[in-house]
């Protein structure tokens, strides 16, 4: 019979809320979600070993690190020496997020069937809106790491 309180005051005492960050609004859900389902895009176009798919995700005018033609070129090569490959984001951490604007810290790696494609790392990414499509203005590395096989 003791034993009883004891796990009903356990069970209660774990029903509380633990809020470890600020309230996130019903908007700013939405917006991480788009945002998310641009890297769903990218994973796609990686699966599919399609480059202009891949350069498409990028805007037009961009010019840093690389133009949007460099894209599709370095992509062009990458699938037909490793074929198609896998886009794995590992974490997501947005630094700024807007209507028509995000930056985001992006932790990911890319895996190929042959094991010699494979690179990852953490870049910035600063995205824009063109409609209803994100598309990246420009990116920077944080710091690379190569994924194991």
């Amino acid at each position: 019979m003791r034993v009883l309180p004891l796990i009903a005051s356990a069970f209660l005492a774990s029903c509380g809320y633990v809020s470890f960050g600020r309230t996130v609004s019903d908007d700013e859900l939405r917006l991480r979600s788009s945002v998310r389902a641009y890297y769903d895009e990218a994973a796609r176009a990686f699966a599919a070993g399609n480059a202009d798919a891949l350069a498409l995700l990028f805007d037009a005018a961009i010019a840093k690190p690389m133009t949007r033609d460099r894209i599709a070129a370095w992509g062009k090569d990458y699938f037909a020496k490793h074929g198609p490959a896998t886009f794995k984001v590992e974490k997501v951490e947005f630094e700024r997020l807007g209507h028509e604007s995000a930056v985001v810290l992006l932790t990911y790696r890319v895996e190929t069937k042959d094991g010699k494609g494979n690179f990852g790392g953490e870049e910035r990414d600063y995205l824009s809106k063109r409609g209803r499509r994100w598309v990246i203005t420009a990116w920077e590395k944080v710091s690379e790491k190569i994924p194991a096989p």
